[in-house]
């Protein structure tokens, strides 16, 4: 319906509001009567308004403050509002067919005018009978009785407001699983601990060099030169002065590193450090060729591999250098070494976050059949031999990932009734690696280790303790649930009227909460 709007100031007067209703073309006219009031207060002004709002067919009503303005109106039965938005919400009360006609019924002849105006004061001036008084004032009463019953049953149910908090009860459990990783599985199986292994096969070459043994070698000077570390794992590794380092054959070569480095973070990661041969090791023995020094003394050498790309040199001799059948071997086995080592390099640059290469799981398929290059024959005399070879090697590669999936389903049989498993708790650890067998075969133990927590149901708490008193609620929680007994629950009301619980279990907040583990291993 089409509204109109009429805003009064404080100088108007019947009068001139009157006049503005006369150019009212809407169903609808709401009048905005001033803040400060003063305007409109007999009865006899709103009754002109709505006799002129009826003649031009548009339903009355105002917006105001003003108390004795919004009594005269409620007994006119013009609605009032307090804001123009309340007006927009709420319903508009229809005027009494007795006091006003619609615009329709108005009587068109011109004489007929002062008959519409003697039905409109009678229909004002008809008092009620005592009768139709006393059951007015009961109607009143009753209907006011039954506005404070609702708005007080209304009260009593969806007032109040109670938060429940809830710390259950928790255990730890642990198991642990014989795993064997085995490269002919092809899916986990938890009942016998069979996880898949993964048998990378790669083309790998390799190019090493040493110094022909056939000498007769009479030291004269230490040996010098310079290593490079290569990282084999993601963090940074400390290599402290006097790291002992060694060539591979026959007869071998040990220096040390004169300072302090640390190789980068991250596989293939690099540094160089300048090393001095040992005693042992004087003379030609530690003027070793580029590519010769291979190996690390010590623990760092599980997660390092050293290589020198420049001969190391000050070591003299007094004779030529020949090149021999035990050269020949002994540049072999290197090449064998160095090719382990650059499949192992290779891999683990492939490997995810949860894959592990197997120790001594890297084997050459075709040893002794490789494709090898020797720089010069048996009985040349040259300073450097070196041997290029190319093979096929087998890497074993297990995912970590599939042992722990293994374990946990072993460890979820370990879940009490009526508890349920915290998996941020969970802590998984292996025993070290055995060997691969003939097969291929490799076996270790996972361990698992996770906290439990009681099961708890928050909207059956809501139904078990809607309505009792805080005392009863807090008997029955502690009954019927598997709590922490250091942290009894609490429950708050809002407000704490009368001590009890809200009656509308949608009235009540459960808060369950996680209790405070201990550290696992």
């Amino acid at each position: 319906m089409r509204l109109q709007i009429i805003q009064l100031e404080p100088y108007d007067d019947v009068i001139s509001a009157r006049d503005r209703l006369t150019f009212v073309k809407a169903e609808r006219v709401l009048l905005i009567l001033p803040r400060q009031g003063g305007i409109l207060r007999r009865k006899l002004d709103l009754v002109l308004l709505q006799r002129e709002a009826a003649r031009r067919g548009a339903r009355l009503a105002l917006v105001t403050n003003d108390l004795p303005v919004i009594e005269n109106a409620r007994e006119l039965n013009i609605s009032v509002f307090r804001t123009l938005r309340e007006s927009q919400r709420k319903k508009w009360r229809k005027p009494r067919s007795q006091v006003f006609w619609d615009r329709q019924r108005r009587p068109e002849q011109p004489d007929a005018l002062d008959l519409h105006e003697l039905r409109l004061r009678a229909s004002r001036l008809r008092a009620l009978t005592p009768q139709q008084r006393r059951l007015q004032r009961l109607m009143r009463n009753g209907a006011a009785i039954v506005l404070i019953a609702v708005v007080l049953i209304a009260a009593y149910l969806l007032l109040p407001a109670a938060e429940v908090i809830i710390t259950p009860s928790q255990a730890q459990i642990s198991t642990s699983l014989p795993i064997i990783a085995d490269p002919n599985a092809t899916q986990i199986d938890v009942e016998h601990g069979r996880v898949p292994a993964i048998a990378e096969i790669l083309e790998v070459e390799a190019t090493v060099s040493i110094a022909p043994s056939g000498l007769a070698d009479v030291p004269s000077g230490r040996a010098r030169g310079e290593v490079v570390f290569y990282n084999l794992i993601e963090s940074a590794v400390d290599v402290p002065a006097n790291t002992t380092l060694r060539s591979i054959g026959a007869r071998p070569a040990r220096f040390r590193t004169l300072v302090d480095a640390t190789v980068p973070a991250g596989v293939g990661k690099t540094v160089k450090v300048p090393i001095e041969a040992l005693d042992e090791s004087l003379g030609v023995v530690g003027n070793v060729q580029a590519g010769a020094i291979v190996n690390i003394e010590g623990a760092l050498n599980r997660i390092l591999s050293v290589r020198n790309l420049e001969p190391t040199r000050g070591g003299t001799v007094r004779e030529q250098r020949v090149v021999t059948r035990a050269d020949y071997d002994r540049l072999l086995v290197i090449g064998r070494a160095q090719l382990l080592q650059n499949a192992l390099t290779e891999v683990s640059a492939r490997l995810g976050g949860t894959q592990i290469v197997v120790p001594n799981g890297i084997r050459i398929l075709n040893e002794g059949a490789e494709e090898v290059a020797y720089s010069a024959l048996i009985g040349d005399q040259v300073d450097t031999l070196s041997l290029t070879m190319r093979a096929r090697v087998q890497a074993l590669v297990i995912d970590e990932l599939m042992a722990r999936q293994a374990v946990l389903a072993r460890l979820s049989r370990e879940i009490p009734s009526g508890q349920r498993l915290l998996l941020d708790t969970i802590a998984y650890n292996r025993s070290p690696l055995q060997a691969a067998d003939a097969q291929g075969r490799v076996t270790f133990l996972m361990y698992a280790t996770a906290s439990v927590m009681a099961s708890v149901d928050s909207a059956l708490v809501r139904q078990r303790i809607a309505g009792l008193s805080v005392d009863a609620a807090l008997a029955r929680l502690n009954r019927e649930l598997l709590l922490d007994p250091l942290r009894p629950p609490q429950i708050a009301l809002y407000p704490d009227l009368f001590g009890r619980l809200p009656a509308l279990p949608a009235r009540i907040t459960v808060t369950i909460r996680a209790p405070q583990s201990a550290s696992l291993p």
